[in-house]
Parts: C-alpha cells; structure tokens; sequence
C-alpha cells in the first residue's frame, strides 16, 4: 500500500527523540508566517498522530510537509529533513522541496516560481476558475473568498485578488498549491515561464 503524505509526516515525527519533539513545537509555536499555530493548540499535542493532525489542519497536507522539513533544517534534524523530502517526492503529491543540509529557508521550487512569476502570472493566467477550484478542494480558500475572486470581472483581477487575498494569509502552503493549479490548468505557460 502506498503511503500518503500524512504517513510520511506520521514516520518523521515517530523517528524523532523527545528532545528533538519538543524543540519542533516550540519552533512551530514561535513561526512568524501565517498560518500561525496557537501555544494551547500545541499543548494538547500527546503523540505523532496528533502533531501530525495539527500540521495537516492548519497547513493542508502538502503545506504540512513543507513546513515540518523548514522546522526540522531549523533545528538541525537535517537528516529527517532530506528522508522526508525524498519520501515525499516519490508520492507524486509535491514538488520538490529542494532541500539541502543545513540549509534551513530553503523554500521549495514552486514557491520560488511564483514569487518570480508573480506579475506574468497576473497578467497571462486565463483560465482562473480552474485554478480556484483547485485551491478550495485544497482548503487554501474559502467558499467565500472563492465566490468573491470569482465574482471579479477579468482574469487579470482575479489572479490580482489571489495574490493579495489567499497567496498572503497561507503562506508557503498557499504558493505551493497555487503552483500546482497551475501546473495542471497551465502547462504551456508554465513551461514558458519557466525557461526564462
């Protein structure tokens, strides 16, 4: 059977000494990016399954093992970090996430893609509704913000409202899924961008 995301998270969170647990929340409580976790949320963590849900929760499956390999390089798990990127490569759910030992703000490619594109992807991006309909199943947005930035009358100021609405509160999480929206509704431009 074939693991998933949270399985591998599961498996990185279970191969970590006490210590190392403890250092992780307290990392994950101190981060500064939205989506932030709350202290009393971390404190009714009691095993891996449960620190692993919160991760899911608050970050989407994808954005979880995103951020779990920035705090893992942060506290100097390097190991794990590497273990769980490669794990999680082969799972065909995410990009990679460009890791590299002792590197501990390595964001992953596509985030990097879509800071640099950002203003061609504002100004080529057409088919919106799908890449909306991606971020929602994803839960990066609302049914609210998805009935708002769909209510916009041009492409342009749809693909505007995500990066100053959505792109904004979930983060890294949030570029990573936006990438990958692209990427299936998009390939050509995607290709495009991506050999300049």
């Amino acid at each position: 059977m074939v693991k998933t995301l949270k399985d591998h998270l599961i498996d990185t969170f279970d191969d970590m000494t006490q210590e190392y647990v403890k250092k992780f929340k307290s990392k994950l409580c101190n981060r500064s990016q939205e989506p932030r976790v709350r202290r009393g949320a971390i404190e009714k963590i009691k095993d891996s399954l449960d620190l692993t849900d919160l991760m899911v929760d608050t970050f989407t499956s994808i954005g979880a093992v995103t951020v779990t390999i920035e705090i893992l390089q942060a506290i100097n798990c390097n190991e794990q970090a590497v273990s769980l990127s490669k794990a999680t490569e082969q799972t065909g759910e995410r990009g990679s996430a460009n890791v590299t030992p002792g590197n501990s703000s390595a964001p992953s490619n596509g985030q990097q893609f879509i800071d640099k594109h950002r203003i061609q992807l504002i100004e080529r991006v057409r088919n919106v509704d799908a890449i909306l309909d991606e971020l929602l199943v994803k839960m990066i947005i609302s049914q609210e913000e998805y009935d708002k930035i769909r209510s916009k009358s041009t492409p342009t100021e749809k693909m505007r409202e995500i990066f100053s609405g959505p792109m904004i509160s979930a983060g890294n999480a949030g570029k990573l899924a936006l990438y990958e929206a692209l990427m299936k509704s998009h390939p050509p431009l995607m290709k495009d961008l991506g050999a300049q």
